[in-house]
């Protein structure tokens, strides 16, 4: 009971620019996937929660709620500016911020320095995860380290590699020390409060995304239409693709099917591995002009359609 009274509950926000590794990070520090990664930017919509407990040096536990936010770049379209305004939303009611970046491609560029700026202007103890270091050469690293203590004063720097789990135990086990005395907000076998029908729509869309690559369009959606749960305890799920322009219809789909069919089967196995039973999945492709600017689209993600 004693050590109990002593457990820890906290939120953690991870910000980024886009393609930081930020979803990857998410997915390492939780032992399990909960957000979708791609090499499309701006892959991520929406904010994910995801949930890790460890247990401390005096036996209590610590439950940390990350918050797996949309990239921050300078959005110019509806859907890009209430990403954006969804990630900063987060932000002030976090007990601690991660700021990740890509420390393999660049210097912070003058961006990334403007984004840390605002950061710092809302929390004044702000984490520094340099990502991917395993793709740079010692002295390139302690070079780019020493420029960016010299920018700003981070609470503390880690060195991780989010894709091989470089570093990514010891960034958690200080996260989970320094979230505050308080009783577990989810319970103990949480993983995320993601609903299971959006994340399973989020990972046909990983899917096309990864496939599709370059011929994608970003302006697509999922959505899962039904969620049946079968006498033999499988789930039929059906959902639907959603194109703005009704040339993309073909891209989606494939000479003879061959795209859609090779989604569907990516995403059906993956579903399976996640939910522990048989899924039966069928996907219908539909051209829906505008889509983007239809308000419940918003709604159903959480994002604010007038941000």
């Amino acid at each position: 009971m004693e050590n109990r009274l002593k457990n820890r509950s906290g939120f953690v926000n991870i910000l980024g620019v886009p393609n930081s590794g930020k979803s990857t990070l998410l997915n390492k520090l939780v032992g399990r996937k909960v957000s979708i990664v791609s090499h499309k930017v701006q892959t991520t919509r929406f904010c994910v929660k995801g949930l890790s407990v460890c247990t401390l040096e005096d036996d209590s536990q610590s439950q940390i709620i990350f918050i797996d936010t949309p990239g921050i770049f300078a959005a110019k379209r509806r859907l890009d500016k209430a990403m954006v305004s969804a990630a900063w939303s987060e932000l002030k009611y976090s007990d601690k911020v991660v700021f990740i970046h890509d420390i393999s491609k660049n210097r912070l560029n003058d961006y990334s320095i403007e984004v840390i700026e605002n950061i710092f202007k809302i929390h004044s103890n702000v984490i520094l995860a340099l990502n991917k270091i395993d793709l740079l050469l010692k002295d390139k690293l302690l070079e780019r380290i020493a420029e960016i203590k010299k920018k700003f004063d981070f609470e503390k720097i880690f060195l991780i590699s989010a894709k091989n789990g470089s570093g990514c135990e010891d960034l958690k086990l200080f996260l989970a020390n320094a979230m505050p005395i308080h009783p577990f907000m989810y319970d103990a076998g949480t993983i995320s409060d993601l609903p299971q029908s959006l994340l399973a729509s989020e990972i046909t869309r990983e899917k096309l995304f990864n496939l599709l690559n370059k011929e994608l369009p970003y302006n697509l959606m999922v959505e899962t239409e039904k969620w049946t749960v079968n006498i033999d305890n499988s789930i039929r799920i059906e959902q639907t693709i959603y194109v703005n322009k009704d040339s993309h219809k073909p891209i989606v789909l494939g000479k003879s099917g061959k795209n859609i069919k090779r989604v569907g089967s990516l995403a059906r196995e993956e579903l399976q591995e996640l939910l522990g039973c048989k899924i039966h999945l069928f996907l219908f492709v539909k051209f829906k002009k505008n889509w983007m600017d239809d308000p419940s689209k918003y709604s159903s993600i959480g994002l604010d359609y007038n941000a």
